[in-house]
């Protein structure tokens, strides 16, 4: 199976990150959203995972230690990192985790251990952030100049709190409306 292991973000953040595509949706018709209601903070990606593993990575995920912490989500950023007047291309948009991210990193740092230890490649690095749209495309010059001025009129947009007390074995199954995510194990941190 295709996993991943992730904080669920709450309804209310979901909601207005739907809010935000919306912002974006009037602009190009190249960009691929994320399903807002599937929105999470991936903490490892894993791939194909054989299924006589996932007992084995359930058990590495309840022995995760990290108690739950509170997270804020604000700001729309992009990616490949460059200031708007030098960036030539964009691949991913997203929303930036203002609060909580030294715990999501020792989360994630905690995780990755545990994961590695099951066999499964070090991350190269990590970034907290929630991917709401890829660009499927190329942009023209005009259409990068519009895209980037969206991002800057949000780059500061309040987009919620919540208390992350959850992680999540999810898989994921590709279809050509998007991927169909589904928790096979959840962990309570504390």
């Amino acid at each position: 199976m295709r996993a991943f292991i992730a904080v669920d973000l709450s309804e209310e953040i979901r909601t207005k990150i739907e809010e935000i595509q919306e912002e974006f949706v009037k602009l190009h018709g190249g960009l691929k959203f994320v399903d807002s209601k599937q929105a999470h903070q991936t903490v490892k990606f894993l791939g194909n995972v054989p299924e006589d593993s996932v007992e084995q990575i359930k058990s590495a995920l309840a022995e995760i230690s990290q108690k739950p912490f509170d997270i804020e989500l604000r700001g729309v950023g992009f990616f490949p990192a460059a200031s708007p007047e030098k960036a030539r291309n964009i691949r991913v948009i997203w929303i930036g985790i203002e609060k909580g991210e030294e715990e999501l990193k020792a989360l994630q740092e905690e995780v990755e251990s545990k994961m590695n230890a099951l066999g499964f490649p070090f991350e190269k690095r990590f970034s907290a952030h929630v991917t709401i749209c890829r660009v499927k495309k190329s942009l023209s010059r005009s259409e990068i100049g519009r895209v980037l001025k969206k991002i800057a009129e949000l780059r500061d947009v309040e987009v919620g709190k919540m208390l992350a007390e959850e992680l999540k074995l999810k898989k994921s199954t590709l279809t050509p409306k998007g991927p169909i995510y589904e928790d096979v194990y959840v962990k309570r941190l504390g």
